[in-house]
């Protein structure tokens, strides 16, 4: 006859068809995958009506289900949920002042005749913008990969409200007057204000939830002595404001270069020029017409 048994949340017998001192059998699972049957002993005492498992019994049940826990999960296995307390509706920004976090709805398209898609190149435009700005359609929504589905300044406003802020911010043309990295630059010709973090998030065709930085999917080249190398893409994200502030209507959120049409831009050099070489790859991008998050976070917010 076969033995099995049934434990309770404290580890008493519940029920079980053996009597004191049988064998009964745990099944081990080796590392090349296979199974082995084994028998074990234990004993079993009667206490307030109950069977109780005797210590030498527990001790080898609890150490096999914790192997059976280390074969059975994956090292690698990704997140099952986002990590958002609230994603956005198409059309709204979700802002989460208990993470400190901004979250967009986005869908990827493929801008496929646009600078910077899988060559290398140099372009003004974000990666990541709107599809409206200004009050009417945004002039740069053909440039973008990640399209958002809210207007510019509601992003604006929602980064406001997470206590980020702008320092220094041009209008398109005054931006045109300080262009250039030359002797006599100065502080106030690089767009500044709060540094940003940036992050698209999906979910795949597997239902696991995958999120990469906005760098991870740009590539960057650098001349030494002469010579191009192929380098991380490294930017110094600040949120200036720019595009909302003189309504330039670009739609664009995080430029890959020093550009006041959006609201936040790489400042590493002075508005314009020059421009870092860079290249979105978008075979590491998810596929066009997926559903993606882009989420925002403020390194630190500036004082009153």
């Amino acid at each position: 006859m076969s033995r099995w048994l049934v434990l309770d949340a404290t580890g008493d017998l519940a029920y079980s068809n053996m009597v004191a001192s049988h064998a009964i059998q745990r099944c081990v699972l080796h590392a090349d995958g296979t199974a082995q049957r084994q028998p074990i002993y234990c004993t079993t005492r009667i206490f307030k009506g109950k069977r109780s498992m005797s210590r030498r019994f527990i001790g080898p049940i609890l150490l096999s289900g914790v192997l059976l826990l280390l074969v059975a999960t994956p090292a690698s296995a990704e997140p099952e949920a986002p990590r958002a307390l609230r994603l956005p509706e198409p059309g709204t920004v979700a802002i989460d002042h208990q993470r400190g976090e901004l979250i967009l709805s986005a869908k990827v398209q493929f801008p496929e005749d646009k600078p910077c898609i899988n060559e290398y190149g140099e372009r003004v435009q974000a990666f990541a913008g709107c599809a409206t700005a200004a009050g009417g359609d945004a002039k740069m929504a053909g440039y973008f990969v990640f399209l958002v589905d809210v207007e510019t300044e509601a992003v604006f406003e929602g980064l406001m409200k997470l206590g980020c802020r702008p320092k220094v911010h041009y209008s398109i043309q005054e931006g045109r007057n300080r262009s250039g990295l030359k002797a006599d630059t100065k502080p106030e010709d690089y767009l500044q204000g709060d540094p940003v973090v940036l992050s698209v998030f999906w979910q795949g065709e597997d239902g696991k939830w995958i999120e990469r930085a906005y760098q991870y999917f740009v590539t960057e080249v650098a001349l030494v002595d002469g010579k191009e190398i192929e380098k991380p893409w490294t930017p110094h994200f600040v949120f200036h404001g720019s595009g909302a502030i003189h309504k330039a209507g670009t739609g664009c959120i995080a430029c890959p270069c020093d550009c006041p049409g959006g609201i936040i831009a790489d400042n590493r050099f002075p508005i314009y020029d020059p421009k870092p070489r860079v290249r979105f790859d978008m075979s590491k991008a998810p596929p066009v017409g997926t559903q993606v998050y882009v989420r925002i976070r403020p390194i630190a917010s500036t004082p009153e």
